[in-house]
């Protein structure tokens, strides 16, 4: 409604409470009668437009509501692992993984990580601080989690695993780490790879027969898979003692949670 008009009918609507203060039985004019029924249905109006805006906020509080529990339960979702059983044989030590550290440890940290990942890479020697630091009392294992983003890191899990078998897993783990920033450009990454076999002293041919093994590959897809199942989303994910373990603040967040396990174990 333009301005004018709004004035207009707000006068009328003044005009008809003075029509209505006339004495009581006397009938109403032709023009008084047209004034109330205005006023009555501007009346109507604003009550109408008043429901339609407290209606209007309703809906948006509820959508509001609903996105916040939303995102509390992916939150959730994301760091309780799957209920059905299986969480707690994926969480053992299994007799293919990569271990560094005492086999009787008292604490083990798990690591799913990625080799193209710039964060795991932070991560390398913080876990060797932490293994130097709980020399007895610590393990360390390694599995694979390659982001479908990377598109080097199923090539580079491929080589470390291929190095592991012959015995220098933790070598390649170290090498690729380190050199990353050098590699994760390289067209040709196959060749890359080659070249650190052969500087950690691998024999080249096994090595690539092993990189193009169908059991390699197949290793991998266990540790992605067994990752999606402990709804592993990011690269590292740690799980310490069986428990995910949030690192925002790196060493310090992990060396209190292998504390934490010390004293839940003894």
């Amino acid at each position: 409604m333009e301005n004018g008009e709004m004035e207009s009918e707000l006068q009328e609507n003044n005009v008809s409470k003075e029509s209505t203060s006339v004495e009581e039985g006397r009938a109403l004019t032709k023009r008084e009668r047209r004034l109330l029924a205005k006023k009555k249905k501007f009346e109507e109006r604003i009550k109408k437009g008043k429901n339609e805006e407290i209606k209007k906020w309703g809906i948006r509080t509820l959508i509001l509501i609903a996105v916040v529990l939303g995102v509390y339960k992916l939150w959730q979702w994301m760091n309780t692992p799957q209920g059905n059983g299986n969480t707690s044989e994926i969480l053992n030590v299994r007799s293919d993984d990569w271990v560094k550290g005492d086999s009787s440890a008292k604490v083990t940290l798990i690591e799913y990580a990625d080799f193209e990942c710039p964060a795991c890479a932070q991560y390398l020697d913080i876990l060797n601080q932490l293994g130097e630091e709980y020399k007895s009392d610590l393990r360390i294992v390694y599995r694979h989690f390659p982001l479908p983003q990377h598109t080097k890191a199923i090539d580079t899990a491929k080589a470390a695993e291929a190095a592991g078998l012959q015995g220098k897993f933790w070598e390649m783990n170290s090498l690729l780490y380190e050199k990353q920033d050098g590699w994760i450009e390289e067209g040709n990454i196959k060749e890359r790879l080659i070249e650190y076999a052969k500087e950690i002293g691998l024999e080249e041919e096994k090595f690539i027969e092993d990189y193009n093994s169908d059991e390699i590959g197949e290793s991998i897809k266990q540790d992605e898979a067994d990752a999606l199942t402990l709804r592993v989303n990011q690269t590292p994910t740690f799980f310490i003692n069986g428990k995910k373990v949030i690192s925002n603040n790196g060493y310090g967040d992990l060396r209190k949670a292998v504390e934490d396990a010390l004293v839940t174990s003894n």
